[in-house]
């Protein structure tokens, strides 16, 4: 094999942006996600479509949304304020205020807008649904067996906003500016403006949130069909439902509302998908690389671990937009033996770079940790050619033949997998009032097991504490979840942040405390713990006098 070796640079031509921000599948034709249909409903096709778009809005459309090309998307803000990721360029000014913790509603006004906005876009359209679907079935327009398809979907995408927007801006009632409540406004009506800062309503008590979060799956776990996601058309299911739900639970239980009852209801929730019979299962691993079941789950559009994903469809010119976040800039320059480029592309940034903690925390027979599973750092072309990146990229959105095409992706974004199901049951087990110690070595043992098991091997380095700690089941999170965007939620549930030790293993300490990586001039969250949470955006505060801003801020 022929070998090349380029140093990765910061890439500073970049013209182009590379792939289009939306996701769909074959039946979603693409409707607007701005759009809501507020004129009477007349048939099938008008809620059909309200639904469609459901999928394509909200934190569906988060996954892709950014400033532009160089920067990162919005759903990568948590794990770089965490300094666990790092955006290798720079571009825009979000990524220079993380690393000083420079955190104001001024400094990351514009970055944080769409956070607040788009959430209230697909609450708004799953309220219309929600409000329109029963008159026609009144009508005879609908039969109850597809209303209940259709309402099942808008009620879990609904629970979906809600639960992103009480994490993103959520504190404890009482804390907000003039003492006010600490969730976010509760709309359960269509209003008249796809635009939410024109929502005159107060902030509601977080627990009443949650409460509305948990009514809204618990009726659509009653009518959801029990399938695996891929079988069910990558429409959503009841075990999609019950994940989403466990995972609220889990939230519920930890900071900052600290409703300790919860974590029972977790792992009640979470044992429900376990044991449900839907044909949910984790994935295995045929070899160490291309066949390793994290490439599976990567790949595999009918993969059996994956309870819920963003879609994405190339020919329909819904590209994945991650392909040009997962390889440093410099290798828009590599080339061939005739001297033309590897890849058409030309933007390429590493703007979630992982954080050497991490990947060196993984032990010698990890799959998670091992070349191209979920980060690379050499790549060989189609002529045998090595190129080496010189730091760890992110496999796991890699998509050679978009890059080399410079197209969308057809990857699939995983939200919601069976491993996680099980690590949530772990967490739930272990920090219920009666600690079940048992219980949570078991799950958390069914996902470890996995990652050291191959054609089923297991690895002689395979080792599973005697007594099962939070240290063990946080990490076991971030090795298993490293770039599916979980590690700030468990870092604001626990108020835990890693800390690599000499041995390389990660001890979860209090991030009051902590030393965060990547933070320039020593800086700390332990004067900045209100930067847990994103200021609500002044321009919603200045079109609602209701609304009051969060503490800090």
């Amino acid at each position: 094999m022929k070998k090349i070796k380029y140093t990765i640079l910061r890439n500073i031509a970049g013209l182009l942006m590379l792939a289009t921000l939306a996701t769909s599948c074959d039946s979603f034709l693409g409707e607007d996600p701005h759009s809501v249909k507020t004129d009477e409903w007349t048939s099938q096709a008008d809620a059909e479509v309200s639904v469609n778009q459901l999928y394509d809005s909200g934190l569906p459309a988060l996954y892709g949304n950014r400033n532009n090309g160089w920067h990162p998307t919005r759903l990568m803000y948590g794990g770089l304020m965490s300094g666990l990721f790092i955006d290798d360029r720079k571009d825009g000014d979000f990524s220079a205020n993380t690393e000083m913790l420079n955190i104001t509603f001024q400094t990351v006004a514009s970055d944080v807008n769409n956070l607040y906005r788009m959430p209230y876009e697909a609450i708004n359209r799953a309220n219309l649904v929600i409000q329109r679907l029963p008159g026609l079935v009144d009508n005879q327009i609908v039969s109850e067996n597809k209303k209940n398809e259709l309402i099942g979907q808008a009620y879990f995408f609904r629970a979906l906003s809600y639960f992103f927007l009480v994490k993103e801006f959520g504190c404890k009632d009482g804390e907000a500016e003039d003492g006010a409540n600490g969730g976010v406004p509760l709309v359960l009506e269509v209003y008249p403006t796809a635009d939410p800062v024109t929502i005159e309503k107060p902030r509601a008590p977080i627990a009443d949130v949650y409460k509305q979060i948990e009514a809204d799956l618990l009726e659509a776990i009653k009518v959801l069909p029990n399938k695996t996601f891929y079988n069910n058309g990558s429409r959503i299911t009841k075990p999609a439902a019950q994940a989403l739900l466990a995972s609220v639970y889990l939230q519920w239980a930890g900071y900052p509302v600290q409703n300790t009852a919860m974590y029972a209801e977790a792992a009640k929730m979470a044992e429900a998908v376990i044991n449900g019979g839907s044909g949910h299962t984790l994935e295995t691993s045929a070899d160490v690389e291309l066949r390793s079941a994290f490439n599976v789950i990567k790949t595999d559009k009918d993969n059996k671990e994956t309870i819920y994903a963003v879609e994405y469809n190339e020919p329909l010119q819904k590209g994945n937009p991650y392909i040009n976040a997962c390889l440093a800039g410099a290798a828009t320059n590599w080339v061939k033996s005739d001297g033309s480029k590897v890849f058409s592309t030309s933007v390429l940034n590493n703007m979630y770079h992982v954080s050497n903690p991490i990947v060196e925390s993984y032990k010698a027979g990890d799959v998670r940790g091992m070349e191209k599973n979920f980060f690379f750092q050499t790549y060989v072309s189609n002529e045998g050619i090595e190129y080496e990146n010189n730091q760890y990229s992110n496999w796991f959105w890699f998509d050679d033949e978009a890059m080399i095409n410079s197209k969308g992706s057809s990857l699939d974004f995983p939200v919601l997998r069976m491993s996680e199901v099980y690590l949530i049951a772990a967490e739930a087990f272990l920090k219920q009032a009666a600690s079940n110690q048992a219980k949570a070595k078991e799950y958390l043992e069914v996902v470890r097991k996995r990652a050291f098991t191959v054609n089923g091997t297991l690895a002689d380095s395979y080792s599973v504490p005697a007594t099962i700690t939070i240290d063990d089941v946080l990490t076991e999170r971030l090795q298993e979840f490293p770039l599916e965007f979980k590690v700030w939620d468990d870092i604001r549930r626990n108020r835990l942040y890693p800390q690599a030790q000499a041995d390389k293993t990660l001890k979860w300490v209090d991030i009051a405390t902590a030393k965060p990586y990547n933070k320039k001039d020593g800086k700390t969250f332990s004067n900045n713990m209100h930067m847990l949470v994103w200021p609500i955006p002044q321009a919603a505060i200045e079109r609602n006098g209701q609304l009051k801003q969060n503490p800090g801020y």
